[in-house]
């Protein structure tokens, strides 16, 4: 421990008989923080603040350079596979190439099913957003808009139960859905109004800046006295200093036409290129191999994907949680909600075909075909494959927003599988501000937390670039369970889950939530059922104890 650390932190040693194990090594695994710790870090740092130890170097990361130091350095694994349910994905980027999935039981494009899986030519996983002919499906309706369109003709009648449960869930959705359209509308004629401005701005100021290179610093060079011109220089002051250009608008236009006609709109048929029955689980022809289309419209499956695998010490864009981390593409996100169609076959395809750990980083409020994910999630763990999946981006206290989804509770509030995992994510200062102000948390449904805030990722196309959310913090913890598989393969699915929760960080922290419009202070341990962050550290440790208790 270096001194710095140690005036900033008390360390308490819990569990005392996990706390030195045969192997000699120790984890901390309670920090205090006896002084408010606000890291101002430097850029080397902060692109890669989530391996960091907290007690080394007083950030609140996992600890793995100081497990792949100390832990692993003398040690060779396994590789294992994390099917990842999500968007296409860019394959081809210079750090995931590598990391990628290849099914050796599949010749390429003979259009054979070599393997016998119901699958042709999947040679790279399977994309269930598209059709036989090549062609893909990008944007797809929001849940409640899908629940509504299924449902109308059911509640337009007269004689309609409303104190019935079904009409509650389908007054619910509409509720949301006419809250959304007219949210919808405000933010589209926001983008006009915005265009319009900038393109104005630049007309008018363009005679002050000949070679059209419009800085802070030109404009506010620009003499504005009694010419008018004062509010063009300072609407196109904050555009560039908050790195708006015409391109990024025009795309941020186009994303809130798109959410009007299709994520919006009841009329859209999001399935037509698929041509399948989304009410009939066993139709189950369509789809193809085609993992990595449209991949500058659907960046997500890259961004995560980065944080579990990204190849390490390639002196390339950033380091993945383990070399051994391979990746298998499995198509189901669209832009808009994914299908519980999609979903349920999605896991079962991760599960046969050899996936150890299966990522999700998806949510949503209405379902109409739950049921089958839940025989899905039953189904994988019958088979031992442990699912990671992210708690939401939403703000939100799942104890009283019983509608997110997916979850491991049935109607009756238990949990049905002992292989699922929920995710939050924290942030990399040691004070109120350790929980995000995005992050969704729950006593009950969320499991653990992990560094999910500001995060330098992949991006399609071989770039970078500083993330948050949830998903993020859900691929650390997909990428630490691969890790614990690697090299201990003698564990089970159920049994890593247990290692993650109980080796995981405790931090005797308050931060700040929201309660019914109005800021609140409560204990960090309050708000997942294991009340701690992932560490690779200790749960490596743990992992070694136990799978040599069991030879």
């Amino acid at each position: 421990m270096n001194h710095r650390s140690f005036y900033l932190f008390t360390v308490i040693l819990l569990f005392s008989n996990c706390a030195k194990h045969t192997n000699g090594h120790l984890f901390f695994d309670n920090v205090v923080v006896t002084k408010d710790r606000r890291n101002t870090l430097l850029e080397s740092t902060a692109r890669k603040w989530q391996h960091k130890d907290v007690i080394e170097d007083t950030i609140p990361g996992i600890s793995l350079d100081k497990a792949y130091r100390d832990l692993l350095s003398d040690k060779s694994g396994n590789d294992i596979i994390i099917a990842l349910l999500d968007s296409r994905i860019d394959i081809n980027h210079e750090d995931l190439k590598s990391q990628i999935w290849q099914n050796t039981l599949e010749i390429p494009n003979n259009n054979v099913d070599d393997d016998g899986n119901g699958y042709v030519d999947d040679t790279q996983g399977w994309n269930f957003l598209g059709n036989k002919e090549g062609e893909n499906m990008v944007s797809a309706h929001y849940a409640y808009v899908r629940y509504i369109k299924a449902n109308k003709k059911k509640f337009i009648k007269d004689s309609i139960d409303t104190f019935s449960k079904e009409y509650v869930e389908f007054h619910r959705a509409m509720s949301l859905y006419e809250k959304e359209q007219e949210q919808a509308k405000r933010k589209l004629i926001t983008a006009e109004n915005s265009i319009n401005k900038y393109n104005e701005s630049k007309i008018k100021l363009s005679a002050y800046v000949p070679e059209g290179k419009f800085t802070l610093e030109t404009l506010k060079n620009i003499d504005t006295t009694g010419n008018g011109l004062k509010p063009y220089v300072e609407s196109l002051s904050f555009f560039v200093k908050h790195e708006f250009t015409e391109s990024s608008l025009q795309d941020i236009l186009k994303n809130r036409k798109r959410r009007i006609k299709k994520h919006l709109n009841i009329e859209y048929d999001e399935r037509r290129i698929l041509r399948d029955d989304p009410s009939n689980l066993r139709d189950m022809e369509y789809g193809n191999n085609n993992v990595f289309s449209d991949i500058d419209q659907l960046t997500h499956s890259t961004r995560v994907a980065g944080l579990i695998a990204a190849t390490r010490d390639n002196n390339l864009g950033i380091d993945g949680i383990s070399n051994h981390n391979k990746i298998m593409p499995v198509c189901i996100s669209p832009l808009g909600d994914e299908h519980d169609k999609d979903i349920a076959l999605g896991i079962r395809y991760a599960v046969d075909n050899g996936a150890k750990v299966i990522n999700m980083s998806f949510g949503k409020n209405f379902s109409l075909h739950k049921e089958w994910v839940y025989d899905a999630l039953r189904y994988a763990a019958e088979h031992d494959v442990l699912i990671v999946s992210s708690a939401g981006n939403g703000s939100l206290d799942l104890e009283k927003e019983n509608h997110y989804y997916p979850n491991d509770n049935d109607n009756n509030g238990k949990e049905f599988s002992d292989t699922f995992m929920l995710i939050g994510a924290i942030g990399n200062q040691l004070n109120s501000g350790l929980l995000p102000y995005f992050s969704n948390y729950g006593k009950t449904d969320v499991d653990l937390f992990a560094p999910g805030h500001k995060i330098y990722t992949t991006l399609p196309n071989n770039e970078y670039k500083l993330d948050s959310g949830t998903s993020l913090a859900a691929g650390i913890v997909s990428g630490v369970a691969g890790l614990i598989r690697s090299y201990y393969q003698n564990l089970s699915a159920t049994e890593v889950k247990n290692i993650l929760m109980k080796s995981g960080t405790l931090y005797n922290i308050d931060v700040e939530i929201t309660v019914d419009d109005s800021k609140k202070m409560v204990p960090f341990s309050s708000l997942s059922k294991s009340g701690r962050v992932v560490n690779a550290y200790n749960a490596l440790v743990m992992a070694d104890a136990i799978s040599k208790s069991k030879k």
